[in-house]
């Protein structure tokens, strides 16, 4: 994985991001839905991962919240994410967020796959842990990552190979993917990290924290499941 073409990647698609975003309308509308209903007027509120600001906004309009801090690395994104709402938008990376004096949160929200752009298993438990201490004792932290067991998009029997070859021996490389960005007539590269359910939970529970819900939701329609081999899988996450 290569995070500065990543970063370059997002800075680069900033300005059309939201014409890339209306291709996942039904499950970005899925997720912001079930996050709006988590939240309520009064929190104070971190946002990672922030974009483009447009969910950031899209959200804080249905709650009412008003004590936002975002987390954006990509300079581009960052900088069209303050033209959408008018909170403190930091240039860090997730796993340096214990460099910032911003205090303690009621809800943090990490959506869509942040998580899969951290470069290393290290760097993920690292920023999972300095998210905990970013909350509050009663906080809520709600996240969503790509599912490497996601039957619904890779087949059943792919994903069946998959299960069996990860229980046996697991090896963490195999999540990452590199893949190009298409939008308009331009090309971009990057790069990410699909989890296993077992992977992402392992790494929730090595920073103190528990899953409250697990959900996943379909990538192309929003359907809601159970089941986490049916979509983009989908926790709210609670301190031990």
């Amino acid at each position: 994985m290569n995070p500065e073409r990543t970063l370059e990647a997002y800075s680069a698609i900033a300005p059309v991001y939201g014409e890339y975003s209306r291709q996942r309308q039904a499950y970005l509308d899925a997720v912001d839905a079930k996050v709006i209903s988590s939240l309520r007027p009064g929190m104070r509120w971190l946002d990672i991962g922030a974009g483009d600001g447009r969910r950031l906004a899209k959200i804080q309009s249905a709650t009412g919240i008003q004590d936002i801090h975002a987390i954006e690395p990509s300079s581009g994104m960052a900088n069209v994410c303050r033209t959408q709402l008018q909170v403190p938008v930091h240039e860090v990376c997730a796993e340096n967020i214990d460099q910032l004096d911003i205090g303690q949160f009621d809800a943090v929200t990490a959506l869509w796959n942040v998580f899969g752009h951290v470069t290393s298993p290290e760097k993920r438990l690292t920023a999972m842990t300095h998210i905990a201490a970013k909350m509050k004792t009663d906080a809520v932290f709600i996240i969503d990552v790509n599912n490497r067991h996601n039957a619904r998009s890779y087949g059943t029997f792919n994903v069946f190979k998959r299960i069996v070859v990860d229980t046996l021996a697991f090896d963490v490389t195999r999540g990452d993917a590199s893949y190009e960005w298409k939008i308009g007539d331009q090309t971009f590269q990057s790069s990410g990290h699909l989890f296993t359910p077992g992977e992402i939970e392992k790494l929730f529970a090595g920073a103190g924290l528990r899953v409250h819900e697990r959900l996943s939701f379909d990538y192309e329609t929003g359907q809601a499941s159970s089941s986490p081999y049916k979509g983009q899988l989908f926790y709210t996450l609670k301190k031990r």
